[in-house]
């Protein structure tokens, strides 16, 4: 037996070293792998920012000229008129490149005139591009065509107060009457004055409602929530603390609500405190027919933030569908159409996560990137008809783009400005084919173009991943050889195993059968002994005989230890409520101990049904209650409690755990080692096979058994059982 079992250790010892090293070579290897993989490195695409302005403050997109291509609408300062902004209406396709384009308008304005996006104002279809003039407060509308000729001058009657300042400013038809309406967004900063939400008829030049509010509306979308034709607005209003408070709402909070197209409140939700701030889209993300808002949350607070939410809302009634809570930061939340027809949504945060999510706000996919993580946008590129990227701004001067995997394909190194949060991404298109437009320092065109192939070939010899890849081909032929040569004794193993088991039974059955004879006759030998004897060696005999009987006491309480922990012990797995079985179990002893130990059941109320084999478990906790219950000679407390465990990412049972203890006499450190070998036992006549048995068959379970005392104060026995179906 010796043989076999020397045999067995050296080919499992060598088996399993040459496994481990494997393993974790290849752990190695994987993980650079996946870690050097760029699909940028072999891709026959790639893309390419080419500068086309310096810094704007707006830029909007539209086709001026309706040739099918988008063009652009953008202000920025000139560095040597600091007082003026200019005004530049160009396409940047054209024949001679990317780099060069040609323009409609560059004119100067004034520098507080705001560019308005835009629109078809009265449906002529040519389009118009409005510009609010502010002066002491009264508000004009100057509308120019795209080549830079007046069509008409709107001065409204409702002036505007020092403080107060357009926000987000767009023209909707929220009558379906076939006029559109000026709506804009007032703000205001230190003065104490409302912000609010205007709406202006551009026909007649005159305020039509105007709803006020304390918090910044910085966000508002215009859309037909209820399918009528009538459009409603959702705005949401960030939380800048300057002690503004009006329409029962402040700016010591931030909230989203909906208004009509009469500016009547139609309900309002509580997003955050002080300092929060947040960002919406309205679609319908579960294709029901039915308009949801989805909305997430930002904390700009350093003491005490708030954590960061994401929020499905039900456009009608303003209801909280689902929601999201995490400790961090979000920025703006876009939705992700994939290629089988679903929406998902991604989002950066405070720390650095690109995160990817569900419709029912479950993670599918995160990264981490630089801090912090702002999405700026989800958008077609090239010819791609399905395919959308994710462009990212990672901490302040990295772009980049992912794909909708959120494998890295793109990045570039910004140049650092002082507005770096205002950061824009916008897609423009041209006919067919896709490109985009970053205002950052400067204002670029992004375009997807075609590798050139000297430029393909020394990508993939320069990435790290070709080597890693030869290595990890290269390792793993050599552990195949390994494990081909180590086979042709191995394949022995499982009946040398078998037989050993068989053997070892075998013999412990034998030595169990012949110390009972030796015992038998030593008994019988010294009984005659003490017969025909003197008294002085009857006494000499009779002490070597106890000593004989004394070791066959111990040979035949090890043969006993040996066989229980040979027998096989197959489970019979069942479900079973894990809270009933302990309450059958306490029964059986609360009778005899009545009045002297207190048995306390804190028995979890939810559902502890678990596939587990009843009488191997039954087994072990009556070892367990039965040492707690004779380490309390004098009496005591027995509490038996149950938890179940749930995972935090996917809200799903992971499994349960057990609680045992005693206010008994505790177990010494120095013995606490010790408690789980076979052979360990504080009775007289215990065979030790109590707490070893019990934990073979937690672990048979796949659980874990773990123990905490303290003498002289009581005994923990904590049971972790992981959740199983039958």
């Amino acid at each position: 037996m010796e043989e076999i079992k020397q045999v067995k250790s050296n080919l499992t010892g060598k088996k399993l070293s040459v496994l481990t090293g494997w393993v974790i070579i290849n752990v190695i290897l994987v993980f650079l792998l996946i870690k050097t993989f760029s699909p940028a490195s072999f891709s026959l695409y790639t893309f390419e920012l080419i500068p086309l302005l310096g810094r704007c403050q707006e830029v909007f997109i539209s086709d001026l000229d309706n040739d099918g291509n988008e063009d652009v609408v953008a202000t920025h300062v000139p560095p040597h008129l600091p007082s003026q902004k200019s005004l530049q209406l160009f396409s940047p396709f054209v024949p001679a490149g990317y780099y060069k384009f040609s323009f409609f308008l560059d004119t100067l304005i004034e520098i507080n005139d705001f560019l308005i996006p835009p629109a078809n104002l009265n449906d002529d279809e040519e389009i118009e591009i409005p510009i609010l003039k502010i002066k002491e407060g009264n508000i004009s509308l100057f509308i120019y065509n795209p080549i830079g000729m007046i069509k008409k001058v709107l001065n409204f009657n409702e002036p505007i107060e020092h403080d107060q300042y357009p926000g987000k400013t767009c023209f909707k038809d929220l009558d379906n009457d076939g006029q559109k309406e000026m709506i804009m967004a007032i703000l205001s900063r230190f003065s104490g004055l409302p912000r609010a939400i205007a709406v202006w008829d551009i026909v007649k030049g005159r305020l039509r409602w105007k709803f006020l509010m304390g918090c910044m509306p910085d966000i508002f979308e215009v859309v037909d929530i209820n399918q009528d034709g009538l459009k409603e607005i959702v705005v949401m209003g960030r939380a800048p603390h300057n002690g503004v408070s009006a329409n029962g709402t402040d700016d010591d909070h931030s909230y989203i609500f909906t208004l009509d197209n009469q500016g009547n409140l139609l309900w309002r939700l509580v997003l955050g405190g002080y300092y929060t701030r947040g960002w919406i889209k309205c679609f319908d993300i579960d294709r029901d027919g039915q308009l949801e808002i989805i909305a997430s949350k930002g904390c700009d607070r350093e003491i005490d933030p708030e954590p960061g939410e994401i929020r499905l809302i039900e456009a009608q009634t303003g209801e909280t569908e689902d929601l999201f809570t995490e400790s961090v930061s979000y920025s703006e939340i876009f939705p992700l159409p994939t290629e089988n027809g679903e929406t998902h949504l991604v989002v950066g945060d405070s720390v650095g996560n690109v995160t990817i999510f569900d419709r029912h706000l479950n993670i599918l996919k995160r990264i981490e990137v630089d801090y912090p993580a702002i999405v700026r946008g989800v958008a077609r590129l090239g010819n791609e008809t399905r395919r959308n990227y994710i462009f990212v701004q990672a901490g302040f001067t990295n772009f980049s783009i992912y794909n909708y995997n959120l494998k890295n394909i793109f990045n570039y190194k910004l140049d650092y400005y002082y507005d770096m949060y205002n950061l824009h991404f916008d897609s423009l298109c041209k006919q067919d084919e896709r490109v985009g437009l970053l205002n950052a320092s400067q204002l670029y065109l992004l375009k997807k173009i075609t590798r050139p192939l000297p430029e393909l070939l020394a990508g993939v010899v320069r990435s790290k991943f070709i080597a890693h890849m030869f290595f990890f081909v290269l390792i793993n032929i050599f552990f195949v050889y390994l494990f081909r040569l180590k086979n042709r004794v191995l394949a022995q193993l499982p009946k040398i195993q078998i037989d050993w088991l068989d053997q070892a039974q075998d013999i412990a059955h034998r030595m169990k059968n012949s110390l009972f004879t030796i015992q038998l006759q030593a008994e019988n030998l010294k009984l005659e002994a003490s017969r025909n004897l003197d008294e002085g060696r009857r006494q000499v005999i009779q002490s070597i005989f106890q000593s004989i009987l004394d070791d066959i006491n111990v040979l035949g309480r090890q043969t006993r230890i040996l066989m229980k922990l040979l027998a096989p012990r197959p489970l019979n797995l069942k479900t079973t409520e894990i809270n009933s079985l302990i309450q059958k179990i306490v029964n059986k002893y609360i009778g005899y101990y009545q009045g002297k130990i207190d048995f306390v059941l804190d028995l979890d109320n939810e559902s502890t049904a678990i596939a587990v084999d009843e009488e191997q478990l039954d087994e072990a906790l009556n070892n367990l209650i039965s040492n707690a219950l004779d380490a309390m000679p004098q009496g005591g407390r027995l509490t038996v409690r149950t938890t179940v465990i749930h995972s935090s990412s996917i809200q799903a049972i992971k499994g349960i755990e057990i609680e045992i203890e005693d206010s008994g006499q505790g177990i010494p450190d120095e013995l606490l080692p010790e408690i789980f070998k076979p052979d360990f036992s504080t009775k007289k006549e215990g065979l030790g096979l109590g707490l070893a048995m019990t934990k073979k068959i937690i672990e048979a379970h796949g659980g874990r058994i773990s123990v905490y005392s303290k003498a002289g104060i009581g005994t923990k026995f904590a049971i972790f059982l992981p959740w199983k179906q039958n």
